[in-house]
């Protein structure tokens, strides 16, 4: 998996350690940040290889790195030290009630972590960097093109395999009978009780539903739908849109946590994948969202495939 999928769910900082002589050597560097051989081989209760694991490890160093510099270059801020000691805090706090090792929740291989912050500077840095990003207006432009994330549905859905399927549970509900009745019997989406969907923002749902959540007829019944899941009968029972002045006044109550989460995705990509990066050649090549192994190449695309 690349490694910037594990930075986005997962995202390791360990306190640097400061060394200058010739065994601890500058193996990257981010902008004007240098990364020496100790600043990752904290991480480990050992010395680490330079195997996947530790290329994991620099690869979240680098992107730290990023953060930081990027919050003070584009909003002029700095993570505040409590609130990422606050994160780490409850970071412990799971794994104690977990009874997990941070191995185990990081899911790293053949490697015992020493000292841990799990999300805690980048925790921090979203919190710091999303009162910024909320208020952009090329976010809040590109927010308002599309009315499935500014528009709030509230609806019910029957889950089933097959058109055939859902064209017999149209017929049955048409004909009366009740629809948490016939979601019970059939629907494959068990979480939904009695079909209900409850209210949330349109582009929060897979996009044929979002699309079928804007446009079904309020209160009728709607479909087949079908996605990835199968094919759903739907029945929207409200929709309300936001405002702009609804957003100005405050952003939070108009984005859903989906939504908050993929504009904050989206920066941290484009920050780290804009990083001005040099990493040693004996440790990999950067390849912007990834650190290849010493003389992998970096993948190619063709056209169609």
């Amino acid at each position: 998996m690349p490694r910037f999928a594990v930075l986005v769910l997962v995202l390791v900082l360990a306190t640097a350690v400061g060394a200058c002589s010739g065994d601890d050597p500058d193996i990257a560097t981010v902008g004007d940040a240098v990364i020496r051989l100790s600043d990752v081989q904290s991480l480990y209760e050992t010395n680490q290889p330079v195997d996947d694991a530790f290329r994991q490890a620099l690869f979240i160093r680098i992107a730290v790195a990023a953060v930081d510099q990027a919050l003070a270059a584009e909003y002029g801020t700095a993570v505040d030290p409590a609130a990422i000691e606050s994160y780490y805090t409850q970071f412990q706090d799971l794994m104690v009630a977990q009874e997990a090792t941070p191995a185990e929740l990081l899911q790293v291989e053949n490697a015992s972590l020493r000292m841990i912050y799990l999300n805690a500077e980048i925790s921090a840095a979203r919190d710091t960097a999303m009162e910024a990003l909320v208020v952009d207006p090329d976010i809040i432009e590109a927010l308002f093109a599309d009315p499935a994330d500014v528009t709030t549905v509230c609806a019910k859905h029957i889950l089933v395999a097959t058109q055939e399927e859902a064209t017999e549970v149209f017929a049955r509900l048409q004909a009366g009978e009740d629809f948490a009745a016939v979601a019970a019997e059939v629907s494959l989406d068990t979480q939904a009780e009695g079909g209900d969907l409850g209210c949330n923002v349109a582009g929060d749902f897979v996009e044929p539903f979002a699309e079928a959540a804007l446009a079904a007829p309020l209160g009728e019944l709607y479909g087949p739908v079908e996605t990835n899941y199968g094919f759903h009968v739907v029945v929207v029972s409200e929709r309300t849109a936001a405002t702009r002045a609804e957003y100005d006044a405050d952003p939070w109550e108009v984005l859903s946590s989906t939504q908050a989460s993929k504009i904050w995705q989206d920066w941290i990509t484009a920050v780290v994948e804009a990083a001005d990066v040099w990493i040693a050649e004996a440790y990999g090549t950067w390849a912007g969202n990834d650190i290849l192994a010493p003389g992998e190449e970096v993948p190619t695309t063709t056209a169609g495939g």
